[in-house]
């Protein structure tokens, strides 16, 4: 494993703290619409991250993507825009929690469609294919979206045409309100994955060293045109979207991947107030940059305008 592991506890602990401040902003009614937190997939996303390379990698996402943009290197203060409907925003503020994108990072998109993603990471996967890039696309779904047929018949396309492909399975063991148990035929996602011909890999983001190493082998097997699949087990802190009251307790993950990545790095010697210091930092940049997205104008007709022309060819 070659992950930085305090650098990786400095970004998980942004993403903490940027999804703590969006959490501050949607209680004073500054997001626009329902805002679907990152919290506990903050280990999972900077990981994944550290194992890609922008330059050439194509990341997709699900609603829940706050965390995997402000990972893969999207700016800070972009990001917050989007999210509070402001024109500094990736998409000028029109696009808002749910459909964020940084090209740029090498973040094609996030999508509120339920695994709508998968088939647009297997679009990229061809592209770098044709093109010889060395890059693979990397779809980041849940365990709900597993279920969907659309992915399904991703899986088998990717391995068909041997794509450089990474289906990241996020399992929290609740689609929604609804139990991974319930509404799965089978208990073993790497098992039907693997019968599609995928290279499968398993993990639990609190236990970052096997963690890391399956990321980089499920990424290697990738570009060697074997598409693969990583199951990570991750928490999720808050309900299905912020405010709303969790109604099912059936999470497989019950730990906290960053405490635990904590406990790693003193185990490992690193100082407790480095630590302490990368925390408060993080706190500090996460709410400079919502504050600074603060105060920019809300978008409005302008901005709606633009894209319409730019939908109409006239931009």
């Amino acid at each position: 494993m070659s992950l930085n592991l305090l650098k990786l506890f400095e970004k998980a602990c942004f993403i903490r703290a940027f999804e703590l401040e969006i959490a501050r902003q949607c209680d004073a009614g500054e997001v626009p619409g329902l805002a679907h937190l990152s919290t506990g997939t903050e280990v999972a996303d900077a990981a994944l991250a550290a194992t890609l390379d922008p330059t050439i990698d194509k990341v997709t996402g699900s609603h829940r993507s706050h965390g995997l943009t402000l990972a893969v290197g999207a700016g800070h203060v972009k990001v917050a825009s989007e999210i509070l409907g402001r024109v500094g925003g990736l998409s000028g503020g029109m696009a808002g929690t749910q459909h964020l994108i940084a090209p740029e990072a090498g973040f094609l998109t996030s999508n509120g469609i339920v695994g709508a993603q998968v088939p647009l990471a297997a679009g990229a996967a061809l592209t770098a294919k044709t093109m010889k890039t060395g890059g693979v696309g990397v779809a980041v779904f849940g365990d709900g979206a597993a279920n969907q047929g659309a992915v399904l018949e991703t899986m088998n396309l990717a391995v068909a045409l041997a794509l450089p492909m990474v289906f990241a399975l996020y399992n929290n063991g609740v689609a929604q309100t609804t139990g991974a148990a319930f509404a799965s035929g089978s208990d073993s996602f790497t098992e039907r994955a693997a019968s599609f011909g995928l290279e499968v890999f398993a993990a639990d983001s609190c236990d970052i060293d096997r963690f890391g190493d399956a990321l980089e082998q499920a990424a290697a097997s990738a570009r060697a045109f074997k598409p693969a699949l990583i199951e990570v087990s991750v928490g999720r802190n808050d309900g299905h979207y912020y405010g709303e009251l969790q109604t099912s307790t059936d999470n497989k993950n019950e730990g906290d991947a960053i405490r635990a990545l904590k406990a790693k790095l003193l185990e490992d010697g690193v100082d407790q107030l480095a630590c302490e210091q990368a925390q408060s930092e993080a706190k500090n940049r996460a709410h400079a940059a919502v504050v600074a997205a603060l105060t920019e104008p809300r978008a409005g007709r302008a901005q709606l305008q633009h894209w319409v022309s730019i939908a109409e060819g006239r931009a």
